[in-house]
């Protein structure tokens, strides 16, 4: 568990500095370059979440490491629904 953990964290530390350089970015080019690199980190950083998921519950999540990976996770999708398969 601790091992998936570190996966969706480094996944998502990537995710989170694509971000920020995107933010930053001076040429459109870039910009367009990072939106794919983005797009890229995204679907990693989703499937990294998805496979150390565990199985959905009825309730709310309790611990901190439940309720940060259902951040992820959801901060995941809406960049892959913003930025991903043809997005902008």
């Amino acid at each position: 568990m601790r091992e998936a953990n570190l996966r969706l964290g480094a996944a998502l530390a990537e995710v989170e500095g694509l971000y920020a350089a995107l933010l930053r970015a001076g040429s459109s080019a870039r910009r367009r370059e990072l939106q794919a690199e983005l797009a890229r980190a995204a679907a990693r950083l989703a499937s990294v979440a998805s496979a150390s998921a565990p199985a959905p519950s009825l309730g709310v999540p309790r611990s901190r490491r439940a309720r940060r990976r259902v951040l992820a996770q959801r901060g995941a999708a809406w960049i892959m629904a913003r930025y991903g398969r043809g997005g902008r």
